[in-house]
């Protein structure tokens, strides 16, 4: 049986200022999910999770960022990633199927993972969504992180916020994983949406849980 690290989008490496932001807080508010309402007071924010959506754990979601690193492969990208543990949060994650018992290797199992990294004295330089993405592409050639840029980075309004956007491809274990990332800069933090997709319609129905957020 394939594992389920072959058919999901790991959060690996999409952070790329580890080395210049701030540790977070051990308060830190990382929301809450209340039925299918998902919900941060810190970032004055909520999102909608779709009808049997499966939302992982913090624990899950560690130990899906491990298998990652290991799927992709590298100690530098390992590293990496345990660097980026101090100044980054994994808010949310949800998939489309159930982690423990979907194994239909015809079809992706989508998800999205919603992440928060403290940017600290980078914000300086840091102003926008964009800036973000540039940092973390050149994060991602650093560490060797086997992803392909598909176009330009293109920006989209989510209820008065500037997203900014690109696509990508990337290579797990030799499966060519479509992936949207998305960001924007908040109360000092760079918030960063992960859509993971197979086909068009699941990233159709990814954009829209991201349309559901509004802020405060």
């Amino acid at each position: 049986m394939k594992t389920m690290k072959q058919f999901l989008f790991i959060a690996v490496c999409a952070l790329s200022l580890m080395s210049c932001g701030r540790e977070i807080p051990t308060d830190f508010d990382y929301g809450k999910v209340d039925k299918n309402t998902y919900t941060n007071n810190f970032f004055g924010l909520t999102m909608e999770i779709p009808d049997g959506w499966h939302v992982q754990d913090q624990e899950t979601q560690k130990i899906l960022q491990d298998e990652g690193a290991n799927a992709i492969g590298g100690e530098k990208l390992a590293k990496a990633i345990k660097a980026a543990e101090i100044t980054s949060a994994n808010l949310l994650m949800a998939s489309q199927f159930d982690l423990a018992t979907y194994q239909d290797p015809t079809v992706l199992n989508s998800n999205f993972t919603l992440v928060a990294e403290n940017l600290g004295i980078s914000s300086a330089t840091i102003k926008d969504g964009d800036a973000y993405l540039e940092a973390s592409k050149k994060q991602f050639r650093n560490n060797n992180v086997p992803i392909e840029i598909k176009g330009d980075t293109k920006t989209i309004d989510i209820d008065g916020k500037t997203f900014h956007y690109f696509d990508g491809v990337l290579t797990m274990q030799g499966l060519k994983i479509k992936q949207r990332y998305m960001s924007t800069i908040l109360n000092g933090f760079a918030i960063l949406y992960v859509a993971t997709y197979g086909s068009d319609d699941q990233l159709e129905n990814l954009m829209q849980v991201l349309n559901t957020t509004r802020f405060k």
